[in-house]
């Protein structure tokens, strides 16, 4: 249901949405929403909150959108990594050579 879900806080229409947005802008949006689910500032702010008032679990552990935003800079920092890592070796400098022909 992410096109009902993108389409309430784009305030349009579904359909608006399916005859006017790029098959691929809205493939970015997928992308973009796993990473940063919509509710995450306010579960944020909740979490905050409640660790203030005493509570011991994490805001990951409470709240799903939070733990989706933890899981996604945990994996988009490996893919950073992986890339420097190939960038330094003898492949990735041939890879670079490469793609600049």
């Amino acid at each position: 249901m992410f096109i009902f879900e993108l389409a309430f806080h784009l305030g349009m229409p579904v359909y608006k949405i399916l005859q006017d947005m790029p098959a691929k802008e809205l493939q970015q949006w997928a992308v973009f929403l796993e990473a940063r689910p919509i509710g995450w500032r306010e579960d944020n702010r909740t979490a905050m909150m409640l660790n203030a008032a005493g509570v011991k679990q994490s805001g990951p552990e409470i709240f799903p959108t939070l733990r989706a935003l933890k899981d996604s800079e945990a994996k988009r920092s490996d893919e950073e990594v992986m890339q420097s890592t190939l960038r330094k070796s003898v492949f990735g400098a041939l890879l670079e050579k490469a793609s600049s022909k």
